[in-house]
């Protein structure tokens, strides 16, 4: 995977000075190159067998919802606050430049249900750690994690649970 780098727009101070933010949305412009994306993330679908896949708002809906229609699975938004009706539950959470907060339904699916998290990027794993803990908090059993992305150098790795299935198609 990684000859698909160069789809990879690399955005320098964006969204604050000193990241380099890794833009995705070249590759979602040619449906050859998506293609290639998503087929190690199928792959994890068939290994993982969920009954649900949790897309983190927002970059991770593009992908997530994507998987859940063609493999027939349920779609669990997981969003930012004051985006869900209903009962919810919130995590707050550090980002590599600041703080953020995710937040669910309280009772989006059946207790002990197979859920697998998706998004757009690994970094330091706050968000993906929060997205789990929000999974394990309304009942569900996580079961893993898949990105497109996973920035190595940042070891967000050693924030999620190691016996869960971690996938990431491209590596920096």
């Amino acid at each position: 995977m990684h000859n698909l780098k160069k789809y990879i727009s690399e955005i320098y101070n964006f969204p604050k000075d000193g990241i380099v933010f890794k833009d995705i949305n070249p590759i979602y412009k040619d449906p050859k190159i998506w293609k290639q994306i998503m087929i190690p993330l199928e792959k994890a679908i068939s290994t993982c067998k969920p009954d649900y896949i949790a897309g983190v708002e927002s970059r991770g809906f593009i992908v997530a919802s994507a998987l859940a229609y063609k493999n027939e699975i349920g779609f669990i938004p997981i969003r930012k606050p004051n985006k869900l009706p209903g009962d919810l539950i919130g995590v707050n959470y550090e980002l590599e430049y600041g703080e953020d907060r995710l937040e669910i339904q309280k009772d989006i699916f059946k207790k002990n249900s197979k859920v697998i998290v998706i998004d757009d990027l690994l970094a330091t794993g706050g968000t993906a750690s929060a997205a789990g803990k929000l999974i394990k908090a309304s009942g569900g059993n996580l079961i893993g994690y898949a990105f497109i992305l996973e920035l190595t150098e940042l070891n967000g790795r050693k924030l999620l649970d190691a016996n869960l299935y971690i996938e990431s198609v491209i590596k920096y």
